[in-house]
């Protein structure tokens, strides 16, 4: 009883709440949560208890949207009352898929017999409907609690469109695939007279089904739009007005404002930044006006160092005229042409146009040398931009333009590409110091030093974001106790989207700049535990297997454009401390804490990571996006499976199901998991991606087959000797990883019919000896590993290769011993691999006899790569001279040539034709030509 009066005494001196009356509470008891939605700017917020039925009433700002109780001792259960306001961001870029989907239905006439064409054409219709107040539905979504309900309705219904439409394309697939079922009740150009009456009545009844599906989705998309009229939303105005919630403004509706006045002493781990920035200033150039860029995430102090430039002695006496104007979101070039006229003299030209204004400042500006500061620009309009800067070059050389910005393609448009500073987090000893000051200030040594541990302890949770860290030392300057600072270290609101007022408001700002596509991909990324590090290329298959990417008229690869998007949130920066590979290129990134509670906050009850422990209750129900970490040293592996069981059993709408050991658990060969429970898969038939790598597992189970929608599975680093016949039902399967699997031995027979496939992976497999036949039917391949050529009882030939058209990058042809003809060689075309800028020709290294060595000189003759090739690698090749292609001019891209036990190669063709060849290098029974 007397923490929970204290929890509630405690907010009450900062205005949070008052009192009406408080009663007590026994331990134990489960409190019930009722909010009444009120009119006014305050909402009442009721706590019952289920034992004796008493009251405690409370009022809340509209702006203060959480609350939070701590656990001590059992004695209370902690009540979290978040709501997810903001996972209404994603209703958006899902109403735009399913219209979009819709679409691409209707234009399919191949899978149109279905029979419900109009109920697709009034679902379509409705979703656009729809999709034209949902501006106004997110405006509101803070204030009205029937928005908010309409918006989580709206977006059960696009996410149930999607698996109906994707069920059903699924099914117009199949009659595409090899030896693929019977799918021509789908296709018109099939004639059914040649299907038996069984396999006819199959798909009358999965007709039936899957029209019926759509009716009754379509029904309840119908009450939802009929809602949009009883709540009263409107269509967007169409002006392209950025929508900022009540919560981005906290409040308020006025715009962010900025001066450039500053308390220098309050300012502390930015003196080197200061400096590097001053003597870019201060330097001599010719460019009028020369533009330098501040770039870095929300609350990392880009106005506060340009607050310190602006006022340093040094910059006033280097400059004739300074001022500052803060721009925001809306870029309008008349407006800040006033604001910076009224910076420079103090004039009130509210009543000029842009003509006139442009002449004033110009005028203003003629002959001198001046320093202005942009501040918080977020436009990328260029024509805006060169339209402002028009009076800008009437100033005297060594005038300069200092902009603050989020994006680093803001600053790319403004001309300082070369000249931008790049904002990191502070130090932990300086956020440290920045936090001190403000939560230990007017205290004692002694009581300082008590609480330093825990002091440095919570500053760490602040991720060296500046805002975060004074923030949160202003709100531990009331906290006068050890106990009081060990409730807060020790707060769920750290794993929780509930950040403290002030830093996630400015974090929010940078991701409602984001197009709806990318918006879904940055909230998808807080599937990931915080601080993992998240792999380029899987993050981005990963995207892709969720629909989030698509490609752009039909044209340009969605791996292509899932890096661009990749790359774009790295700029922004909510992607940070990228890694990159040997040859340059970013392999792994993290996510800043903040920026990762910001995307889990995006993401609502979609996306969630948990634990196994013994305690653990896991609760999947409503999630769409899992990543569940053993992180349990100590729990069997019984005790592991039945936890997962029984949390997966009821997680129907799951789309995303990642699972791996935590560092400790696979470091310290803790009990692990080796088998997936039989029953597993019945309960997920919405899986789109599916990771068990570096798990133990050593099969999977049949089911697997019935994941119709499955498009990624990875169970690199297992113990997996076999793939069940039955994966090769998962037609849309896209990306299939096998990196690492020392155990496996052969791939399922029948892949062929696995016609999505765009990349196929298994690195490190070494045991795996042959690919099955048909692999050349899997015409989407980007990513093969390695092509084996088979012999002469099973495998693949080489002129499966003919088709894949689409391979990328680096592809090992190997078992080159088995190809029985140059014919043979011929059919695999590989003049026509445009995309595969690398190639090994790997032979058995064995002594073959002497009639051979002739077949093997004319197989690599007609193995003629084409001329993009860059890099040509060949292995225990057995000839006495190599094919004339390599000497040929016509590739004139080959920058580098291996040669590894050719011991019988005598002759090399004109190498030095090639003019892009780097450097030669001569090793034992080994001839290297670049570098």
């Amino acid at each position: 009883m007397d923490l929970w009066r204290y929890c509630l005494e405690e907010f009450l001196p900062y205005g949070i709440f008052s009192r009406t009356y408080i009663t007590y509470v026994i331990p134990g008891d489960v409190l019930h949560l009722e909010e009444e939605p009120q009119p006014t700017e305050t909402r009442k917020t009721t706590l019952q208890s289920s034992t004796t039925k008493q009251h405690l009433s409370l009022h809340t700002p509209s702006h203060f949207l959480f609350l939070h109780f701590f656990e001590s001792n059992s004695c209370l259960l902690p009540i979290n009352t978040k709501t997810e306001n903001l996972a209404d961001l994603l209703v958006d870029p899902l109403v735009s898929l399913a219209i979009e989907k819709l679409h691409k239905v209707l234009e399919d006439e191949a899978v149109l017999l279905v029979g419900v064409t109009e109920e697709i054409k009034k679902l379509s219709r409705t979703f656009t409907l729809i999709k034209a107040v949902l501006k106004d539905a997110e405006t509101r979504r803070g204030k009205d609690e029937a928005v908010k309900i309409w918006l989580q309705n709206l977006k059960d219904v696009a996410y149930d469109v999607d698996d109906i439409l994707d069920e059903w394309m699924t099914e117009a697939l199949r009659s595409q695939a090899p030896n693929g079922g019977d799918g021509s009740c789908f296709s018109k150009l099939k004639v059914r007279s040649f299907l038996s009456p069984i396999t006819c009545f199959k798909h009358a009844v999965l007709r039936h089904k899957i029209g019926s599906r759509i009716k009754e989705v379509r029904g309840r998309l119908h009450d939802i739009a009929e809602e949009k009229n009883q709540l009263g939303l409107r269509a967007d105005s169409g002006e392209g007005e950025r929508v900022v919630s009540e919560l981005i403004r906290r409040g308020e509706n006025r715009k962010r404002e900025t001066s450039s006045l500053i308390n220098p002493p309050s300012v502390i781990g930015r003196e080197g930044d200061k400096t590097k920035v001053i003597g870019l200033l201060l330097q001599e150039v010719t460019e009028v006006p020369f533009v330098i860029s501040i770039v870095g995430m929300g609350g990392l102090g880009k106005t506060t160092l340009a607050q310190l430039i602006y006022n340093d002695e040094k910059v006033k006496g280097h400059f004739d005229m300074r001022m500052w104007v803060c721009v925001s979101e809306d870029f309008d070039v008349r407006q800040i042409t006033k604001s910076i006229i009224k910076s420079a003299d103090g004039s009130n030209c509210d009543h000029l146009d842009l003509d006139p204004l442009q002449h004033l400042l110009r005028g203003m500006l003629q002959a001198k040398r001046f320093l202005l500061v942009l501040d918080d620009v977020w436009s990328k309009d260029s024509e805006k931009w060169e339209k402002l800067r028009l009076p800008f070059q009437a100033g005297a050389p060594g005038s300069q333009i200092i902009v603050t910005t989020r994006i680093e393609d803001v600053a790319r448009m403004m001309g300082s590409t070369d000249h931008m500073h790049k904002l990191a987090v502070l130090s932990d000893e300086d956020c440290w110091l920045l936090f001190r000051s403000k939560a230990l200030e007017h205290r004692s040594e002694e009581e300082s030093s008590e609480l330093e541990e825990i002091g440095r302890q919570i500053v760490k949770k602040c991720g060296g974001v500046p805002l975060a860290a004074k923030t949160i030392g202003s709100v531990m300057q009331s906290r006068r106790t050890r106990s009081q600072w060990e409730l807060v270290l020790r707060s769920e609101m750290w794993n929780s989207g509930d950040v403290f007022e002030g830093i996630l408001p400015a974090l929010l700002l940078s991701c409602y700049d984001l197009p709806p596509a990318l918006k879904q991909c940055f909230a998808y990324c807080s599937v990931f535990p915080k601080d993992w590090q998240i792999r380029k290329d899987k993050i981005v298959k990963l995207w892709v297997a969720q629909g989030f990417i698509c490609s752009i008229n039909g044209s340009g690869d969605m791996e292509e454009i899932g890096e661009l998007y990749f790359d774009d949130l790295l700029r922004r920066p909510l992607l940070q401390d990228a890694e990159n590979n040997s040859d340059g290129s970013i392999e792994y990134c993290k996510m800043h804490d903040l920026v990762h509670d910001l995307a889990q906050y995006v993401a609502g009850s979609d996306c969630s990571a948990v634990e196994i422990s013994k305690e653990a209750s896991l609760n999947l129900n409503n999630v769409r996006h899992s990543f569940i970490v053993d992180n349990d040293e100590a729990g069997d592996e019984a005790h592991k499976l039945a936890s997962i069981s029984a949390t997966l059993r009821k997680a129907h709408k799951l789309r995303t199901l990642l699972l791996q050991y935590s560092e400790m658990t696979f470091l310290r060969h803790a009990s692990r998991i080796s088998k997936v429970p039989d029953k597993l898969f019945h309960h997920l038939r919405c899986l789109r991606a599916l990771d068990f790598s570096r798990t133990d597992i050593k099969k999977l189970p049949q089911t697997v087959g019935q994941l119709k929608h499955l498009r990624y599975l990875d169970l690199s680093g297992t113990d997996i000797e076999q793939l069940p016949e039955e994966l090769s039902n998962c037609i849309n399967l896209q990306t299939l990883r096998l990196n690492g699997c020392g155990e496996l031995r052969k791939l399922p027979k029948g892949m062929r019919k696995m016609i999505s496939l765009r990349h196929l992976e298994f690195e490190g497999s070494n045991d795996l000896r042959y690919l099955p036949e048909g692999i050349g039917r899997l015409t989407e391949l980007r990513t093969l590993t390695e092509f084996i050529v088979g012999g002469d009882d099973q495998g693949c030939k080489c002129g499966e290769l003919k088709h894949l058209n689409h391979l990328q990058g680096f592809l090992p042809i190997t078992g080159l011993e088995n190809v029985r003809s140059c014919d043979e060689a011929s059919d695999a075309e590989l003049h026509k691999k445009q995309y595969l800028l690398a190639l090994l020709f790997l032979y058995s290294y064995i002594e073959p006899l002497d009639d051979k060595v002739k077949r093997m000189e004319d197989v690599l003759e007609s193995l003629q790569p084409h001329t993009n090739l860059k890099e040509s690698n060949i292995l225990c090749y057995q000839g006495s001279k190599l094919p004339k292609w390599i000497g040929n001019p016509m590739f004139s891209n080959l920058v580098e040539v291996k040669l590894l036990h050719c011991l019988k190669c005598k002759q090399l063709p004109g190498l030095r034709k090639l003019p892009s060849l780097r450097a030669t290098g001569p090793y034992k029974g080994t001839v290297v030509v670049g570098q």
